[in-house]
């Protein structure tokens, strides 16, 4: 449903397609529709520069090759394992982008204008969807459809036979039966980031509550994992957290290094989100570690791997990885999410914004005349505890 391209050394990843193809039948009352997600939160046509970035590239345009080449001298490189880390990364993308190029897969014919349309719809939906008030709420769609339904006052989309849980994830030991259950367990934490520190003080629209290191370690993942599970982390591109990963957080939960991939963003030109960067600074790309338990049967995960996809403007709006995972899992295999903002399809998904991409106004509906069975009420109900 997401895999554009598949290759030795990773996959391009449609988030956008995903999302359109769970969403083909669904239930809205008695009658079926399918939903269409907002495509301009996808519009990413060009590399992302600040505004003060752009500026002061305009203002820099009569400056000589010989400045700026001295200024460049003076930034001290990555460590050496980095380099040799970020040109692995630049050679696998640009040999894999080479072919689907050449195959026509990404348009050639790209306005750009710094996103402006992704970053404006981007900003609203922040506003939008803002709020300081925590709720406590679980639910589920044992329907094998998805529905639409009332939560809260508002109207969203639960894709079929998921289950989701909008609690802290200091609760999980309280709500989730701990008998190591899920063949696969993803999270995407809310990592300590100055950054987004900044952000709760200037917009806080675009932060959420970060967490230390040492709580991440407390979550029980050895307890939720079965005896073949694996686990996968997304992670940013500072040493502290992988470091912390690889000697506190795996080991806390019993889980052994198997894997470290790499998400690629691009342009729809398939062009990198910004350019490889060979002394601190941002990267077009972040990480995810794999592990699994330590004591379970060897699973043989490749290392290396890309997962290149155009990203979405909104924050940790993460592509999908059901179909990339599936050849490392079971035919039904058993998934959580853990700091999740979307739902999944069989899925079950905790985190305090779960339903963040959820919200009808994302989407367009197109209602189709067919008339589905009236028996919607009795699963809705489900969806509301």
């Amino acid at each position: 449903m997401s895999l554009i391209f598949s290759t030795e050394e990773g996959w391009i990843i449609s988030h956008l397609k995903y999302l359109n193809n769970i969403y083909t039948n669904v239930k809205n009352d008695n009658t079926q529709c399918k939903l269409i997600f907002n495509e301009i939160l996808f519009d990413i046509n060009s590399q992302y520069l600040r505004q003060n970035q752009t500026i002061q590239s305009e203002q820099q345009e009569g400056i000589s090759l010989q400045c700026k080449t001295k200024k460049r001298k003076r930034l001290k490189l990555l460590p050496d394992e980095d380099l040799k880390e970020i040109n692995y990364i630049k050679k696998t993308f640009n040999k894999i982008i080479s072919i689907v190029k050449t195959e026509g897969l990404f348009s050639t014919n790209v306005s750009s204008d710094n996103n402006e349309a992704a970053r404006l719809i981007s900003q609203k939906f922040y506003q939008d969807t803002f709020c300081n008030k925590e709720e406590n709420f679980y639910g589920c769609n044992d329907m094998e459809v998805a529905v639409t339904s009332e939560l809260k006052e508002k109207r969203y989309v639960f894709p079929q036979k998921c289950k989701f849980y909008c609690y802290d994830v200091r609760d999980i030991a309280n709500k989730l039966g701990l008998n190591n259950q899920y063949d696969f367990i993803l999270l995407d934490p809310p990592w300590w980031n100055k950054s987004i520190r900044r952000k709760k003080t200037k917009y806080s629209q675009a932060s959420y509550k970060m967490m230390y290191n040492e709580e991440l370690a407390k979550i029980p993942i050895g307890k939720l994992l079965c005896s073949n599970g694996i686990v996968a982390i997304w992670c940013t591109n500072a040493p502290s957290h992988l470091h912390s990963i690889f000697n506190d957080i795996f080991p806390s939960w019993g889980v052994t290094y198997r894997a470290k991939w790499y998400w690629v963003k691009i342009t729809q030109g398939g062009n990198t989100i910004c350019n490889f960067n060979f002394t601190p600074g941002k990267q077009p790309y972040e990480l995810l570690v794999l592990g699994s338990v330590l004591h379970g049967n060897e699973i043989n995960i490749p290392n290396g791997k890309l997962l290149i996809s155009i990203p979405s403007a909104v924050h940790s709006h993460k592509p999908p990885l059901t179909e990339v995972m599936k050849d490392y899992l079971p035919n039904e295999p058993r998934c959580l999410e853990i700091f999740a903002r979307y739902l999944l399809p069989k899925w079950t998904s905790w985190g305090l914004e779960v339903l963040k991409f959820q919200h009808l106004s994302l989407y367009t509906m197109i209602q189709e005349t067919k008339e589905t069975q009236n028996n919607t009420n009795t699963d809705v109900n489900k969806l509301i505890n």
